[in-house]
């Protein structure tokens, strides 16, 4: 069964390669004749003769593989295809070289392992190519291009196809006899393979029966061990009552002791927070007694800030009231020198010089002026902006005052803090202390009952050992019988061999 659908799958892998390469080639045939009628080179009559040729004999080789894939009748058909569309390519071509078709052609078909089959092929592709060269020689007298019929290319053609189609025929006989002889030597090794087998059975027959004796022994060795067993596990079940009852009370007092640790634990966070808040609040007490300090440096500055102010203010006045004067004496000097170069002029020649001298003087007075009303101007806006800083700095003064209040009732606030926190930092010591105590004296329960334990511990611990020691020798016993098992299955399954 396995033979034939081995041989079943090859067919029809064959016959679905040679249909794909029988595709490929027709098409390329199709479009090739149909180009070369487009370009002029043959007429309509052979390019539809060509088509129709490739169609039917394709579509019968499809109609063929679609029915029976594995169908032996197709590489008959196929073939029978192939050498009508040759044929007629050969005989009606334009080209020199369109009998190297044959090559693609016929080599696939060696996938089919018959040496008939490929013997039919190579007579007839070559009864076609010696009929083509004979057509050239005789009737045509000429090369298929057009050209002189040469001497060298028609031998070359000849030679390469019968070459061509001799070795294909001696290749497919060789590979054959190469594939019968391996199946003679796989068939030879079967027989050897078939006298070990029965061998095999022989010595499977005595394991069977000598596996089943063990088998028995075993069961009532297992029986013996298991009663064992269980009398250990009563032995280890009432210490283990004991040692469950002394860890429960072990429980009980881990508990406790957690209990305390963990409240020892808070008082120990309690004590390290109230120490911390006692810091808090004195570093607090410290900041707010150097912000009383900076406060008061600050209002003494202020105070100085405003004294300048007031002083500059004053200066100020000063300075607008010389500039007044200032102002005041250079009108009268313009005013003279106007006088002057009025009389200086009467006076004609005479009076020039003290004119020149009247005209500088009057010149030298406006420009007088001129700086006196620019100093006033600066010394109005200075006046005006100490006006402001003075507001400023008198805000400042009166922020700076509630200021200080604020600070002062701050330190007044920490200091009652600072009390309250030294009265709670006695009382979480005072605790703390108490916790000491109650954990040293838990700790004393928790030794003896620690000591109680081990002994039941070790009566637990070596009574358990002989239990694990007789389960483990039941599990080393039952193992053995798996194994048994184990090779009973596999002796059956070889006797399974003998009886098929």
């Amino acid at each position: 069964m396995s033979s034939g659908k081995k041989e079943y799958n090859r067919e029809k892998s064959a016959n679905q390669f040679v249909l794909m390469i029988m595709t490929v080639i027709d098409t390329f045939l199709f479009a090739g004749y149909i180009n070369d009628y487009r370009q002029g080179n043959i007429g309509f009559q052979f390019m539809l003769s060509v088509v129709l040729t490739v169609v039917v004999t394709l579509g019968t080789s499809y109609a063929v593989f679609f029915r029976k894939k594995d169908t032996e009748k197709f590489k008959y058909v196929s073939v029978a295809g192939y050498m009508a569309v040759y044929a007629l390519a050969v005989f009606g071509a334009k080209n020199d070289l369109v009998f190297v078709m044959v090559f693609p052609l016929t080599v696939i078909y060696i996938l089919y392992y018959n040496y008939k089959v490929i013997l039919g092929i190579a007579l007839a592709f070559g009864a076609i190519n010696m009929a083509d060269l004979v057509y050239v020689v005789a009737i045509l007298k000429h090369m298929h291009s057009g050209k002189e019929w040469d001497t060298a290319s028609m031998l070359l053609q000849g030679a390469s196809v019968l070459v061509y189609l001799a070795v294909l025929c001696g290749t497919t006989k060789l590979s054959n006899k190469n594939n019968d002889l391996r199946i003679a030597s796989l068939n030879e090794e079967k027989e050897k393979s078939a006298g070990l087998l029965r061998d095999v059975l022989e010595v499977v027959s005595v394991v069977r029966q000598n596996s089943a004796q063990a088998e028995e022994y075993i069961q009532i060795l297992g029986q013996n061990i298991a009663s064992a067993s269980s009398a250990l596990g009563d032995i280890s079940e009432g210490n283990s009552h004991n040692t469950e009852n002394i860890g429960k009370q072990t429980v009980m007092t881990g508990n406790i002791q957690n209990m305390i640790l963990e409240t020892k634990q808070m008082s120990d966070e309690m004590l390290e927070l109230s120490k911390q808040s006692a810091n808090a609040v004195r570093e607090g007490q410290n900041f707010a007694e150097n912000l009383q300090r900076q406060s008061e440096k600050t209002r003494e500055a202020n105070g100085q800030v405003a004294d300048s102010v007031t002083s500059l203010i004053q200066n100020a006045k000063a300075v607008e009231e010389i500039t007044e004067q200032i102002f005041s004496i250079s009108s009268q000097t313009n005013l003279l020198a106007l006088n002057a170069s009025i009389e200086s002029a009467r006076a004609g020649e005479a009076g020039r010089g003290f004119a020149v001298v009247a005209d500088e003087i009057r010149t030298l007075a406006d420009e007088t002026r001129k700086l006196t009303e620019m100093i006033q101007n600066i010394v109005t806006e200075l006046r005006q902006n100490a006006g402001t800083a003075k507001a400023t700095v008198d805000n400042v003064l009166d922020v700076t005052h509630e200021e200080r209040k604020l600070i002062r009732s701050t330190m007044q606030q920490f200091t009652s803090i600072g009390e309250k926190m030294d009265g709670l930092n006695w009382d979480v010591q005072e605790i703390y202390g108490k916790i000491e105590e109650i954990l040293t004296s838990n700790q004393a329960i928790v030794d003896s009952i620690n000591q109680i334990s081990a002994v039941s511990q070790e009566v637990f611990a070596s009574t358990q050992q002989a239990v694990e020691l007789g389960e483990d020798t039941n599990q080393q016993a039952q193992q053995v019988r798996e194994c048994m098992e184990e090779l009973k299955r596999t002796v059956d399954s070889v006797g399974r061999y003998a009886a098929e």
